[in-house]
């Protein structure tokens, strides 16, 4: 298949728009099987220039149909997320049109390696924002989704570009009947495949253990007005006692007290009041600051625990993995010029970026006897983060979270799936809870046994369970991301040096 450019351009927007109506909360995932073939027509024998235009281009597109509703949060981080987001999609581009412009429809056969290794140099920096995985879209194709336990949801991202380029192979081999029909049933054969392997992965669980997630619904603008303290608390401790009677752990959004909890006795004392009278553990959300003996302080987005014998725990988790120009301006601790243009956008232009330090370590908590650990918001998309906090004794994870930045888009339904593949990678129990929603709760399988809808003031019961053993990724991490990372950088090296043979 080959085009001309006006051809291409047209045929790089179907596939932009393929890969944005494969992700939820819509029902196509099956887009992303067919936008691979398109996207491959579109970059096949451009070069390096010309792909990795192509592949801006669709990274812009992409991440404007995909991630429009980070906007509410930033305008100027949504700018800059948006331009340095394309490049890794440049980057794919240009390597594929390059390695297609020597070696011809062979050279395609890069594209699931410099996928994966995109995706996965997405999440290794502080400006990383690994979210639109193609991964991700088959969030509801739960035995598709079980590969991940092999080593993580890369796997997940490689099957899917394979089988999308056996069908590009297929369509292209039209005239061949024979090859073209062999294609065609090798990639139902490996589809159904993988798909029988993931049904005969899932068997019957037995929880024992209930736990009840709180959705106080409190819109951002006015949780954190002066005053709104005691609002904000009388909801939760009403949500609270409703719950309690099916719940052993009652779980609080992120920034359910929103306040510097460990500065405010009064509001540690109400919590832990809450825990007494109810008999029951609770985690909550809030912030945290340290003051250094020369007085400089440390803000954090943290999580605390209490229980009804020991009240508020000393040590609470503080978010490690912080939102790029949202809580923090990566690089600005150690760039000067980026510090200064932190400073001119909080004061000229009014803009908010908050000066959130990332945690030191990671902090499990117990309830009962089980230890568990906790996401704050934007952890949940790090799969070796998670990965290490469930090798550190974390044995089920809590989501906590506040999405109420993102209103009424498709950014809550796509956060809400994500932490469906930390589940399958680790095999273990996930219970999720959102200040406006959703809240929910899904099994070492990636199956969502329970949640609630958007929007509402409502609390979501249910039990958990063990976890479900060991996995390769636990046990091994992303070796298939660091392997086809190293791939790529390889393959660009020779490609740059054996660059004047092919001029």
């Amino acid at each position: 298949m080959r085009f001309k450019l006006p051809q291409r351009t047209v045929v790089l927007i179907i596939s932009a728009l393929f890969f944005s109506l494969a992700f939820e909360p819509l029902p196509f995932w099956i887009l992303s099987y067919f936008f691979v073939p398109i996207f491959a027509a579109s970059i096949r024998g451009l070069g390096f220039k010309e792909g990795f235009r192509s592949g801006y281009v669709f990274g812009v597109i992409t991440a404007v149909l995909t991630l429009y509703w980070v906007v509410y949060v930033n305008v100027v981080g949504v700018i800059l997320m948006v331009l340095l987001h394309s490049l890794y999609y440049a980057v794919i581009g240009g390597l594929a049109g390059e390695a297609t412009k020597r070696y011809g429809r062979a050279g395609l056969w890069s594209l699931p390696i410099l996928w994966v290794a995109m995706e996965y140099s997405r999440s290794l920096t502080q400006v990383s924002f690994p979210w639109q995985n193609i991964s991700y879209t088959q969030a509801s194709n739960i035995a598709i989704i079980q590969l991940a336990e092999l080593n993580g949801d890369a796997v997940v991202t490689f099957f899917v570009c394979i089988i999308g380029l056996i069908l590009y192979f297929a369509y292209a081999n039209l005239r061949r009947m024979i090859l073209s029909s062999v294609l065609f049933i090798t990639a139902i054969v490996l589809y159904s495949g993988a798909y029988i392997w993931g049904v005969t992965r899932i068997h019957p669980l037995e929880p024992d253990f209930s736990v009840a997630a709180l959705q106080g619904n409190i819109p951002v603008n006015e949780k954190w007005q002066n005053g709104k303290a005691d609002h904000n608390f009388v909801a939760y401790d009403e949500l609270s006692a409703q719950a309690a009677d099916s719940a052993q752990l009652l779980i609080w959004p992120e920034s359910a007290a929103p306040m510097y909890l460990n500065l405010e006795r009064p509001y540690i004392s109400w919590i832990e009041s809450i825990a007494r009278r109810e008999n029951v553990d609770i985690m909550t959300g809030a912030l945290y600051m340290t003051r250094s003996p020369e007085g400089v302080r440390k803000y954090y987005n943290s999580a605390f625990f209490f229980s009804p014998d020991k009240g508020m725990l000393p040590t609470p988790h503080n978010k490690l993995q912080l939102v790029p120009f949202g809580e923090h301006m990566p690089y600005a601790e150690k760039i000067t010029a980026i510090a200064k243009f932190r400073e001119f956008v909080k004061e000229r232009l009014a803009l908010d970026i908050s000066d959130f330090h990332p945690g030191d370590s990671i902090v499990t908590f117990e309830s009962h006897g089980r230890k568990f650990g906790t996401l704050i918001c934007f952890e949940v998309v790090y799969p070796e983060f998670v990965r290490e906090m469930v090798n550190k004794g974390a044995e089920f994870l809590t989501v906590i979270t506040n999405d109420d930045w993102f209103g009424e888009t498709a950014g809550p339904y796509q956060h809400f799936y994500i932490p469906v593949f930390r589940a399958v990678e680790n095999r273990v129990w996930i219970v999720r809870a959102a200040n406006t929603g959703i809240c929910g709760i899904f099994d070492p399988y990636g199956r969502v046994v329970a949640k609630t809808q958007l929007g509402g003031r409502t609390y979501l019961t249910g039990k958990i369970g063990p976890p479900m053993g060991d996995t390769l990724f636990r046990r091994h991490g992303a070796v298939l991301a660091k392997i086809c990372l190293a791939m790529t950088i390889l393959g660009g090296i020779i490609l740059a040096v054996t660059r004047k043979r092919y001029v």
